[in-house]
């Protein structure tokens, strides 16, 4: 009887209100799998009939209610109407459940289909034969932890709370998990020897006694922990890992602070100590000092095309699937982005929930709520990664290939060692500057690229610096011989080259090019590719070459 919850006409209304502003229909699937349960049973909770009290409060945790008491029904049921009710709902098999959700698990809000990252987390942190139909991994290329780095907003914390809750229902080896935020109000990680207690706590069920608990021992307290892990299979999550690291000095990025000490040395004795647990840490940078052997990084990029465009659509936006996609493919699928973008949208009367007219209005990505977690990455660069980042951020490395040449002339100041080993490894550390292994080149995602422009903007000198130094790389490049151009991709650096000398200005540079390359773009018909970068003064030029 106990077991059972079903919501107020009170409870009804909050739940109601929450999940308007999600977007959700009263039986969405995303809520259902959030809530890790069916149409049928979240019908069940409308109408104000009994269902189980694990599966009322995953209903009411996943549209953001965490006060779910605020939403039970008070009164006593009688006891054949409770009969009734147990023997409507289904028995879940108590078999396939393991271990039970952390309490202060994160709830999963427009939850987009990440199938293959979740299969390749399973591949890695279950027993390869459990898994079923992911690929299995080599004995030797499972390890013990692995860690989640990318953007903030990006999704890791959702991407690992959905992991749980779907290892939850799985048959897996783990008989227990635990969630530590290393975030705290203050922005700083709380206390190590408090983490390690939260750690005892959890895994010992709340049953702490002085044995486990040594009064002041950090070392005792670690050993504790440490016979756990070894004698039952667990789950440890460290959430915001990142606060753990150094800020502002480019040899140090990705390295714990000096007062993470003990973080260090905790993290090392989980990591190097023989037991049957695994370990996740998400983090907006690499953890640099995590013993690869043991460790396994992965980067969480944006949402693909498919999935962003129905992130959207869950926002009851009006537009049509080009519009939805060109919106995707602007923010490159960050789902945060997305999400306030399409919040704002739908809520700004000067928009009204029409995305074409907001793709129409807007020739900027950035709106405050996302460059406020941006500038929060921005804060720990220090001076040298700051000024490489603003500086090739005049690269549309969208459309052509970055490589660390182009990177390389921007900053003449530093040596190639400086450069290579210290600043461009802690941007990419940092998550704001990545290598694509299929283009070959360096990559900016479009937030931080925008962010990086408006930083040199405020020196108008430094932005024709920059412009002035991109042209000189671009027009280095060597091309076939004019006898061979046959395709717009023959003179693509030239073209760089162009948009590059008229940002900066130089008007004889760009008029250079246009007098070489104007008769092969009439015969490709690819002028107006050119036309939209060329200055005023230029645009007589430009009639001469247009059809």
């Amino acid at each position: 009887m106990a077991g059972l919850l079903r919501a107020s006409e009170e409870g009804l209304k909050i739940i109601d209100m929450v999940r308007r502003n999600l977007g959700w229909n009263k039986a969405d699937e995303l809520w259902c799998q959030a809530a890790l349960t069916s149409k049928a049973t979240l019908k069940r909770f409308w109408t104000q009939q009994p269902i189980r009290r694990e599966t009322f409060i995953h209903i009411c945790k996943a549209v953001g209610v965490k006060n779910w008491q605020d939403i039970v029904a008070r009164e006593i049921q009688e006891p054949e109407l409770l009969s009734a009710a147990i023997a409507d709902i289904p028995q879940d098999n108590q078999n396939d459940r393991t271990f039970p959700l952390p309490e202060n698990l994160p709830p999963v809000r427009n939850w987009v289909q990440r199938t293959k990252k979740i299969d390749t987390l399973k591949t890695l942190i279950v027993e390869p034969h459990l898994v079923g139909a992911v690929p299995p991994c080599p004995p030797c290329e499972v390890p013990i932890a692995i860690s989640i780095v990318g953007l903030p907003g990006i999704g890791k914390t959702t991407l690992i709370s959905q992991l749980i809750r779907q290892l939850h229902t799985e048959k897996t080896p783990f008989t227990c998990a635990t969630w530590q935020s290393l975030q705290s109000a203050t922005g700083k990680a709380p206390p190590c020897d408090r983490t390690i207690d939260s750690l005892l706590f959890t895994l010992c069920n709340g049953d702490i006694t002085a044995a486990v608990n040594a009064q002041n021992d950090c070392g005792k307290k670690t050993e504790n922990l440490l016979k756990i892990l070894r004698d039952k299979p667990c789950l440890l999550v460290f959430d915001r890992a990142d606060t753990l690291l150094k800020a502002r000095e480019a040899k140090a990025a990705g390295y714990f602070a000096d007062d993470c000490a003990e973080y260090a040395w905790l993290f090392k004795q989980l990591l190097e100590t023989e037991h049957q647990s695994k370990i996740i840490f998400t983090s907006r940078e690499s953890l640099a000092e995590l013993p690869p052997t043991v460790t396994r990084g992965i980067q969480l990029n944006g949402l693909n095309r498919d999935s962003a465009v129905a992130l959207l659509q869950s926002f009851n936006l009006t537009a049509n699937p080009e519009e939805l996609a060109e919106m995707g493919d602007r923010y490159s699928g960050h789902p945060k982005a997305l999400q306030l973008v399409a919040a704002l949208i739908r809520d700004d009367t000067e928009f009204q929930g029409n995305v074409g007219i907001f793709l129409h209005q807007r020739d900027w990505l950035l709106i405050r709520d996302i460059e406020r977690a941006i500038d929060q990455m921005i804060a720990r660069l220090g001076d040298g990664e700051q000024t490489c980042l603003s500086r090739i951020s005049v690269y549309q490395t969208s459309e052509y290939p970055l490589s660390f040449a182009g990177i390389s002339v921007q900053m003449p100041e530093v040596s190639k060692y400086e450069l290579k080993e210290n600043i461009i490894q802690a941007l990419k550390r940092r998550q704001l500057l990545y290598y694509d292994r299929h283009l070959k080149s360096y990559q900016l995602h479009p937030l931080v690229r925008e962010k990086g422009e408006y930083l040199l903007s405020q020196n108008p000198e430094n932005l024709r610096t920059a412009h002035s130094q991109a042209y000189n790389y671009y027009i280095s490049i060597p091309l076939k011989p004019k006898s061979e151009w046959q395709e717009i991709e023959d003179i693509k650096p030239l073209i760089r080259a162009h948009y590059h000398a008229s940002q900066a200005q130089d008007l004889d540079a760009a008029n250079a090019i246009i007098s070489e390359v104007c008769e092969y773009l009439r015969q490709w018909n690819c002028a107006d590719l050119v036309c939209a970068n060329l200055p005023l003064p230029l645009l007589t030029e430009v009639k001469n070459i247009t059809l």
